[in-house]
């Protein structure tokens, strides 16, 4: 029977470069490893394949440990970047690196460090937010889409977006614009009642993190239909 594939999003937050702490509902939901046989995990990338010893603590949460310091700094990764990981069964691991405003980390020939190259728009469909207070404000709550996000997704035009939080809840927003006159150009930004509800339900606090993973469009929901977008949070 073959193994069904698991994909778990990680923000690099600090500490993130000596020891990477696996979500825990995949921990919980997918046993990878019996508690007696813990060991070492394979980690493939663009680069190469690395192995590194997985841990866990004593509320069954994996992380990566040594050798995971060898993986972050071959692949130049930062504070702030993402890294979507999907797990293919046993104890291997397929990671593609985006950076934080969420185009796929682009790497030189010779695999060591990334280029200036930019990355086709099909991979720029991620972003992070770090929560502050203008976010969490009852009054005037609003979480802003980062302008080369929404243009490279075609989002510009679009009115009504779909949230869907870690507990696979749904949260139907409308998406303001307007135009700032100080930057020359349109913002996008979901503004209504409904963003200030998702950040209470989700219990959200200054430092935390959301991390917005823009799903495909439905041929059959058409472009005008609402655009989804999977809602991962690491807290601060």
């Amino acid at each position: 029977m073959a193994v069904k594939c698991s994909k778990f999003f990680k923000f690099l937050a600090p500490g993130f470069n000596t020891r990477l702490s696996l979500p825990v509902a995949f921990c919980s939901s997918r046993p990878v490893w019996p508690e007696n046989k813990l060991d070492k995990a394979v980690i493939k990338s663009c680069l190469g394949s690395w192995l590194v010893r997985v841990g866990r603590t004593v509320d069954g949460v994996l992380s990566f440990e040594e050798g995971w310091e060898e993986f972050v700094n071959h692949h130049g990764l930062k504070l702030g970047e993402i890294l979507i990981f999907k797990h293919n069964g046993k104890r291997a691991f397929n990671v593609v690196a985006y950076e934080a405003h969420g185009s796929e980390k682009v790497y030189d020939s010779k695999g060591k460090s990334p280029s200036e190259a930019t990355a086709s728009s099909t991979s720029r469909t991620l972003f992070a937010c770090t929560m502050k207070k203008s976010h969490g404000d009852p009054h005037k709550a609003y979480l802003t889409i980062p302008a080369r996000f929404a243009r490279s997704n075609g989002m510009v035009a679009t009115s009504r977006i779909i949230l869907k939080d870690p507990s696979g809840r749904s949260w139907p927003l409308i998406l303001s614009r307007w135009e700032s006159i100080s930057r020359g150009s349109h913002r996008i930004a979901i503004r209504t009642n409904g963003w200030y509800k998702f950040y209470e339900a989700n219990k959200l606090k200054n430092g935390d993190v959301c991390t917005f993973n823009l799903k495909p469009v439905s041929s059959k929901s058409g472009s005008k239909s609402a655009r989804v977008m999977d809602v991962q949070i690491t807290r601060g």
